[in-house]
C-alpha cells in the first residue's frame, strides 16, 4: 500500500508540471530574456556599424570662380613657353580675366594697331598645353578692333598692351573657339600666356 501511495504522488507531481508547461515548447540555449525570433533579429540593426553616406558633392562642384591671381605661371624653359598650374579648389571663370606678368614699354596698343604675339594655350579641364608658338609656330598677328578668325577674345585680352608685355588671360568657354564647333577646344575654358613681341601702329 505504501508503494501505491508513492506512485500516486509521483503521478500527481508529473501531471502538475505538464499543466504548467506550454505545449510543443522547444528548449532554448539562450539566457533568459534573450530569446528572439529570426524575423526580430533581422529587424534589429547591427551594433557598431554605420550606414553608407552619399558623396558630399559631385566632382567639379567647386563653389566660387577662380581669379587670375589663383593661377600659377612659371617659365618652362628658353623657347618652350610657360608652365601653367590651374587651381583645383575653385570653379572655371565665366568672364575674361587678365593679369600682368611683365610690363612692356612704349605706347599702349590702340584700335587698328597690329600686334605680333607669342602665346601658350592651356585647357582648363586637364591643364595641358594645347598650342605653343614659343619657338615653334612663330608669332600670331592680331589687329585690334578686327574680328579674329577662330579664336575670340584676343581684342579684349590685348587692350592696352605694350611691346614686351607678358599677360595671363583666362578666356571663358564662350569666347575661345566657341564659334568653331569642329575645333577640339570648342566649349573649353582656356588659359593663355601671351607676350607682345612687336606693335605696328595703324597707318
Amino acid at each position: 500500500m505504501r508503494n501505491a501511495g508513492k506512485i500516486i504522488t509521483v503521478a500527481a507531481v508529473a501531471a502538475a508540471l505538464a499543466a504548467c508547461s506550454p505545449p510543443n515548447e522547444q528548449p532554448s540555449d539562450l539566457p533568459p530574456g534573450a530569446d528572439t525570433t529570426p524575423s526580430e533579429q533581422a529587424a534589429q540593426p547591427a551594433q557598431g556599424t554605420q550606414r553608407p553616406t552619399s558623396p558630399t558633392s559631385p566632382q567639379g562642384d567647386q563653389g566660387e570662380a577662380c581669379t587670375a591671381e589663383d593661377i600659377e605661371v612659371a617659365q618652362a624653359g628658353e623657347g618652350e613657353g610657360y608652365q601653367v598650374t590651374i587651381p583645383q579648389d575653385c570653379a572655371a571663370p565665366t568672364e575674361l580675366l587678365t593679369r600682368e606678368l611683365q610690363p612692356g614699354t612704349g605706347q599702349p596698343a590702340a584700335e587698328g594697331d597690329q600686334l605680333d604675339v607669342d602665346y601658350s594655350i592651356v585647357s582648363w579641364s586637364d591643364g595641358e598645353v594645347k598650342e605653343n608658338s614659343f619657338g615653334e609656330l612663330g608669332v600670331l598677328s592680331v589687329q585690334l578692333g578686327e574680328q579674329q578668325p577662330g579664336f575670340e577674345g584676343w581684342n579684349e585680352a590685348l587692350q592696352g598692351a605694350q611691346e614686351g608685355t607678358r599677360r595671363l588671360v583666362v578666356v571663358p568657354q564662350d569666347m575661345g573657339f566657341a564659334q568653331d564647333s569642329d575645333h577640339p577646344l570648342a566649349g573649353e575654358t582656356l588659359v593663355v600666356v601671351a607676350e607682345v613681341v612687336d606693335i605696328a601702329p595703324q597707318q
